[in-house]
């Protein structure tokens, strides 16, 4: 019986948040002042804690962050020329791959992939074929696929490299559309240069 009232005893102290000490000389005064100057404290605002802090990198550079991203843009942009081109430039597509498999790659076609005997009164071909899968059924939507997914990596990668002067924001804004641009140019103009006359 006698561990079972110790074991209360212990309990009851920890809820009630008691003390035991052999010295017994703080005076409920002393306790006030203490309990007053930890307020004081709390209330009292600190500019300095109270600022967000920059990352000063310094000048703005390419890193290796940049150029993981930079390259994700990149991809991404690519991704979109080539749905571009296909849906667009089809002939300087098949100017340069003659031997493409249309039904896979050429967009008028290829749609009806995602059905079943491409017919979309029957439904999907298979399973979620027309939402989440659908990037397996063509190459327009696996283009989609690849543009968005490229995008969102590059983004969240981004998101976790901390507050920045603003300047540097504008310089990965000018930085990220140029690698974009190079993407989606590099693939798009190389096909639509190939259109026959």
């Amino acid at each position: 019986m006698k561990k079972y009232f110790i074991v209360v005893l212990l309990l009851c102290s920890i809820i009630s948040r008691a003390q035991f000490s052999s010295n017994q000389s703080t005076s409920v005064s002393e306790e006030t002042n203490i309990v007053a100057a930890i307020k004081h404290d709390a209330a009292e605002p600190n500019p300095d804690k109270d600022k967000i802090k920059l990352k000063n990198e310094g000048h703005w550079k390419i890193n290796k962050n940049r150029l993981i991203t930079g390259g994700l843009a990149m991809l991404s942009g690519m991704a979109k020329g080539f749905n571009e081109t296909l849906e667009f430039n089809w002939h300087g597509f098949a100017d340069v791959f003659p031997r493409a498999n249309a039904q896979w790659f050429w967009p008028q076609k290829s749609f009806k992939n995602k059905y079943k005997d491409g017919d979309p009164e029957k439904g999907a071909k298979f399973p979620l074929s027309t939402s989440i899968l659908v990037f397996t059924t063509d190459q327009y939507h696996l283009n989609n696929f690849i543009h968005r997914g490229a995008m969102t990596a590059a983004l969240v990668i981004k998101i976790g490299n901390g507050k920045k002067p603003w300047k540097q924001y504008l310089y990965d804004a000018l930085y990220y559309t140029a690698c974009y641009q190079a993407g989606f140019g590099g693939v798009y103009y190389f096909f639509k240069s190939r259109m026959p006359k």
